[in-house]
């Protein structure tokens, strides 16, 4: 057993824990194995749904060693050593309409995801030039959505079930100025993952309030987790953690409000920093 403070290790997984190939590096997987073997326990805290980190999970063994998946932003939380599942407010019918009737006045590009699908969906007007400049910031986002689900483009809302979360793409002005105009509503949360993309959900959810449950559900005080990432959805996580760590690659707020920041995910942040902290 290692003797140390910090009991339970929170990590974000794209820009953090995966490489630039969306992939857990050998080192990265090999160092969070150790710790659980040695009883420290480690969450998986994303914006993916589970089953897009079905292969992460299973790499990590997560459920051998009785770990977490954090998905959504904090919305859906999953113990592996209960199996208990916890399922915040998702956005309803009328507030999908209500976002993405505005999300169309700003001339952005939605993005959401049921099942295997994600849906984008296209400005009601000037169509042909809204997609292509929101396509100039976001297409590297479209790729690396294509490469995990089947993609479904629409011109006009078509309903949907509740959703967990709303994925808007676009120029980053635009983005902040539509962003603003949401959080001016006081019924959403909004978290810039990247500068080009948006997610949107119902008002309270986030990884820093999933770490309050992860209190409730283990024991272990948020004073003794670590918390790791890079993006503007992992600030209320980095601002509450025992020990918080933005990575060298992350947007300028989380560098601000984490306690270090760590070496790049394509160069291993993640497993050096926690080498140095558990003295591997």
């Amino acid at each position: 057993m290692i003797d140390s403070q910090y009991k339970l290790i929170v990590s974000d997984m794209d820009g953090t824990l995966l490489n630039e190939f969306s992939q857990l590096a050998d080192e990265t997987v090999e160092t969070i194995i150790y710790l659980q073997q040695q009883g420290i326990r480690f969450a998986i805290c994303t914006g993916r749904p589970i089953f897009s980190c079905a292969k992460f999970i299973e790499k990590l063994e997560l459920e051998k060693y009785n770990g977490f998946f954090i998905g959504q932003n904090g919305q859906y939380i999953k113990s592996f050593e209960t199996g208990e599942i916890i399922e915040k407010e998702k956005l309803k019918q009328d507030d999908y309409h209500k976002i993405c009737t505005l999300a169309q006045s700003y001339g952005v590009l939605t993005e959401f995801f049921y099942e295997t699908h994600a849906y984008i969906l296209f400005p009601n007007k000037h169509k042909f030039v809204s997609a292509l400049f929101c396509g100039a910031y976001s297409f590297k986002s479209l790729i690396s959505q294509s490469k995990r689900y089947k993609m479904k483009y629409l011109t006009k809302l078509i309903d949907m079930p509740d959703l967990p979360k709303l994925c808007f793409l676009g120029k980053p002005n635009t983005l902040k100025k539509f962003a603003q105009a949401l959080l001016d509503l006081q019924e959403y949360d909004t978290f810039l993952v990247n500068a080009a993309w948006l997610e949107v959900v119902k008002i309270g959810i986030s990884k820093g309030s999933a770490l309050y449950d992860l209190e409730r559900l283990t024991g272990i005080s948020i004073n003794d987790m670590i918390a790791f990432g890079d993006g503007e959805n992992d600030l209320s996580m980095l601002e509450i953690a025992g020990l918080s760590c933005a990575m060298k690659n992350a947007m300028p707020n989380p560098k601000k409000v984490a306690k270090c920041v760590i070496d790049s995910n394509i160069n291993n942040g993640v497993a050096n920093k926690l080498k140095e902290i558990y003295k591997l």
